[in-house]
C-alpha cells in the first residue's frame, strides 16, 4: 500500500516536473522570463576624474517570440551619484534609432554636465542605455556605409547633372537590408516590444526593485510600452514631448504641421513688424515650388566646390517642420517665409545647405516605423497644401522595400495605470503636440500635463522651466504642480531683420544642446528628391 502511494507520487513528481519544464521553456521563448547576467566591463571610455561610472553589457534574446537562441547584446553605463539618496533613474532616447552618446570621453563629459545640470538627477543613479540596434549595442542598425549624404539631400556638383536620386536612394535602401539580413540579423525582431522587454532586462539585471523612467521622444512611446508591460518596476514617469502608443504618428504629420504654423501665425500677428498673412504666404509659396521647384546654389565663402539643389513646396514644408522643433529657430521662421515669398531665396539657401550631425541607425528608424504605421494610408487625398509633403514622405516607399512580405500592424491598447506621471510638451511642438500628451494622460489618473509656452520639442533641453516642473514633481510625484515658472513662459520673440540675428541658427542652438538631445523628427528627415522633369 505505502509502497503502491510511493511509486504514484514518484509518477506525479515526473509528470509536474516534466509540466514545470515545458511551462519554463515556452515562457523563455515567449519573452516572459529572461534570467540575463549583467556582465561588468571596462569603461570603453576615460572615465572622468573623481567620477563614479559603472559599464557593462546585458545579452537578451533578438526574438522573444521565436524559439531561437539568437542573442543580441546591450551597452549600458550607469552614473553613479557620491551618494544614492533616491531612486535610479533610466533614459530612454527617442528617435527611433538615434544613440545615447555614451561613446567616447567627450559624450561621458557631456553626459555628466547634464546630470549636474539637472538638480532632480543628484543623488540618483542613472542609467543609460543604448536601446538594440544603436550606438554601442550589437548588432547596430546602421545604412551609413551604403546611404550618400548628397543623394538624400538631393545634391548635386552641377547645374547640368541629371541623376536620378530616387533610384540612387532606393538602390542605396535595397543594399543596406540585404547587408543585414545577410549578417543573420532578423529585422522583424527590432520593435518596441522587444525594446521595452530589453529595458526591463535591464532593470532586473541590475537589481533595481524600481526606477523612474525618463524619454523623450519616440523614448516616450518606449516608455509606455514599458509602463503598459513591466509597470511593477516603474515607480514614477517623465514623457518629455509625448508619442503616445495608440496614435498612427505618420499620419498626422500634416495637420500636426498646419496647428503649428497657425501658432506661428497667431503669435506673429501680435508681434511688432512681424510679417501678416503668414498662412497665406505659407500657401501660396508651398504651391509655386511645387508646380516649379526652384535651383538653389549653396555659397559658404570657402574653397569647396558649389552645390546645387532644387528646393520644391515638399521641401520647403519639410525645412519649417525641423525649424519648429527648436525654440530659437522658431524666431527665424517668419522672416524666412516672408523672404522666401518675396522671391529672397537666400536665407532658404543657407538653411537648406546647413550641415546636419543627426546620427540615426536608419535601419533600426526603418524596421521600428515601417512595423508601427500603416504606411498604405499616409498620402491623404484632400486638397491640403501639405498633400505632397505627407505623399513623398521616404516611409511610402521605404517600408514595402524594408518589409517586402509586409507587416501586420498591431493597435496598442494603453492600460489604465496608477503610476505617476509628468507629460511635457512644446506649446510649438509639429512632431509631438501637446494634444497628444493629453490623449495618453486619460489612461494615467497619476499623469499631469504641462504645456511650455513657446517651446518646441524637447521641453527639458529647451528651457529651465522644465527642468524645474521635473524637480518639483519627483519631489511628491501625486501631489498637483504648482511650478511658478511655467505661469512666466512668454511667447516667441521673433526675428525683425537679419542683422538682429545673434548668429546662425546652427551656433545659437548648439550651446544648449545636450548628449541626448532629439536633433531631428522621430523619423526619417529627409524626403524623396526632386527636380524639373518629376514635375
Amino acid at each position: 500500500m505505502h509502497t503502491s502511494f510511493r511509486r504514484m507520487f514518484i509518477n506525479l513528481d515526473r509528470v509536474l516536473l516534466k509540466l514545470a519544464s515545458a511551462v519554463f521553456l515556452f515562457c523563455v521563448w515567449s519573452g516572459d522570463i529572461h534570467a540575463g547576467e549583467f556582465k561588468k566591463t571596462n569603461c570603453w571610455f576615460e572615465i572622468p576624474r573623481d567620477r563614479g561610472m559603472t559599464c557593462g553589457t546585458l545579452n537578451v534574446p533578438e526574438n522573444r517570440k521565436k524559439a531561437s537562441e539568437t542573442e543580441i547584446t546591450l551597452s549600458v553605463v550607469v552614473f553613479e551619484p557620491d551618494r544614492e539618496r533616491h531612486e535610479p533613474i533610466v533614459f530612454l532616447t527617442g528617435g527611433p534609432g538615434q544613440p545615447t552618446d555614451i561613446g567616447d570621453r567627450e559624450d561621458i563629459e557631456a553626459w555628466w554636465q547634464f546630470i549636474s545640470d539637472q538638480n532632480w538627477m543628484i543623488g540618483r543613479r542613472v542609467v543609460v542605455v543604448d536601446q538594440r540596434g544603436i550606438g554601442k549595442s550589437i548588432p547596430r542598425l546602421s545604412c551609413s556605409r551604403y546611404f550618400k549624404v548628397d543623394h538624400w539631400n538631393a545634391i548635386s556638383l552641377s547645374v547640368d547633372a541629371e541623376i536620378s536620386f530616387d533610384k540612387l536612394m532606393r538602390d542605396e535602401v535595397v543594399a543596406c537590408r540585404g547587408a543585414l539580413i545577410a549578417k543573420g540579423i532578423d529585422l522583424s525582431a527590432y520593435n518596441t516590444a522587444e525594446n521595452a522587454a530589453d529595458i526591463n532586462d535591464v532593470r532586473n539585471a541590475l537589481g533595481i526593485e524600481k526606477w523612474v523612467l525618463y524619454g523623450v521622444s519616440y523614448g516616450t512611446r518606449l516608455a509606455l510600452e514599458v509602463m503598459n508591460e513591466h509597470p511593477e518596476g516603474i515607480s514614477a514617469a517623465i514623457l518629455d514631448s509625448v508619442l503616445p502608443l495608440d496614435v498612427d504618428y505618420l499620419k498626422e504629420d500634416g495637420r500636426n504641421l498646419d496647428r503649428s504654423l497657425k501658432l506661428l501665425e497667431r503669435d506673429c500677428q501680435k508681434a511688432k513688424n512681424c510679417m501678416r498673412g503668414l498662412g497665406d504666404a505659407v500657401r501660396a509659396i508651398v504651391k509655386q515650388l511645387d508646380k516649379q521647384p526652384v535651383l538653389l546654389r549653396s555659397d559658404d565663402g570657402g574653397n569647396d566646390p558649389a552645390q546645387y539643389r532644387y528646393v520644391s513646396g515638399a521641401d520647403f514644408l519639410e525645412l519649417i517642420f525641423g525649424l519648429l522643433y527648436d525654440r530659437y529657430a522658431i524666431e527665424d521662421i517668419p522672416k524666412l517665409i516672408e523672404k522666401t515669398y518675396e522671391n529672397d531665396f537666400r536665407p532658404l539657401a543657407d538653411m537648406i545647405f546647413e550641415g546636419d550631425d543627426t546620427e540615426i541607425a536608419q535601419g533600426m528608424d526603418f524596421s521600428v516605423t515601417c512595423s508601427e504605421t500603416n504606411r498604405s494610408e499616409l498620402s491623404d487625398k484632400r486638397l491640403e497644401y501639405w498633400r505632397k509633403w505627407i505623399g513623398e514622405a521616404d516611409y511610402t516607399w521605404v517600408c514595402p522595400l524594408w518589409f517586402p512580405q509586409g507587416m501586420t500592424i498591431s493597435q496598442k491598447h494603453p492600460r489604465r495605470l496608477d503610476i505617476p506621471t509628468l507629460l511635457l510638451s512644446g506649446e510649438y511642438d509639429p512632431a509631438t503636440p501637446s494634444h497628444w500628451a493629453y490623449r495618453a494622460a486619460k489612461s494615467l489618473p497619476f499623469g499631469q500635463v504641462v504645456v511650455l509656452r513657446g517651446i518646441g520639442h524637447d521641453v527639458i533641453d529647451s528651457d529651465p522651466c522644465g527642468s524645474e516642473v521635473v524637480a518639483d514633481f519627483l519631489a511628491n510625484p501625486r501631489r498637483k504642480l504648482k511650478t511658478g515658472c511655467i505661469g512666466q513662459m512668454q511667447a516667441p520673440q521673433f526675428t525683425v531683420t537679419a542683422e538682429e540675428r545673434p548668429g546662425p541658427v546652427a551656433q545659437r542652438t548648439a550651446a544648449i544642446r545636450s548628449p541626448k538631445q532629439m536633433r531631428s523628427p522621430f523619423r526619417f528627415s529627409h524626403r524623396s528628391s526632386t527636380s524639373p522633369k518629376e514635375h
